[in-house]
């Protein structure tokens, strides 16, 4: 009566039915009635085998759902959702005026990338990104750090896809250096959190 594999103890195969599982308990039960340990052990294997096959049903059943949603031409991943949910579209004359700052920023990195780089725009770009992300949220304070963070998300990522896309696809000059690319990959970062961010 020591078997651990439920299966092994009811002495039915896993692929076994309910009704073939219920037999097998019925038997064993009814075999060793006065043996109440062997009972409990007949009792606990059934359990076990219900629940493993219960818990199969409803993984099956929920991977069913998730492949009838991804059928419908409607389904967007719950992790899409949720960024779709961070962002919104402003109104025209914001997406402008952000556009206007941000792509004379990135002008005035290129013509100044042979004297100086573009370190001084960044900051300045870095700083407009702050200041437009807390003044959207209604300058509250508690959110200020938020807002230095999401700032310094959006450098990070201008500055991975400025690191990776130019190695692929080399459309920028070759006498415009790496940091001028990285730069420019930022300030259209800079421009999508600043704008689109909520």
């Amino acid at each position: 009566m020591k078997e651990r594999d439920p299966y092994r103890r009811l002495g039915i195969d896993s692929e076994a039915s309910y009704e073939e599982v219920q037999d097998a308990r019925n038997y064993l039960v009814d075999t060793y009635r006065g043996h109440s340990a062997g009972v409990e052990s007949i009792e606990a294997a059934f359990d076990r085998i219900i629940q493993d096959k219960l818990r199969t049903r409803k993984k099956a059943k929920g991977l069913r759902n998730l492949r009838a949603k991804q059928k419908d031409p409607n389904y967007v991943p719950p992790f899409l959702e949720r960024l779709k949910a961070r962002f919104e579209r402003p109104d025209d004359q914001t997406i402008v005026r952000r556009g206007v700052i941000y792509a004379i920023m990135a002008g005035w990195a290129i013509v100044q990338s042979t004297s100086s780089g573009p370190a001084f725009q960044m900051a300045i770009s870095f700083g407009l990104t702050v200041y437009f992300l807390h003044e959207k949220r209604g300058k509250n304070k508690d959110l200020l750090g938020k807002a230095f963070l999401n700032a310094f998300v959006a450098l990070a990522l201008g500055w991975l896809v400025g690191s990776i896309f130019p190695v692929y696809i080399p459309i920028f000059p070759s006498a415009w250096g790496p940091e001028l690319i990285l730069s420019l990959f930022s300030f259209v970062a800079f421009f999508v959190f600043a704008t689109f961010l909520k």
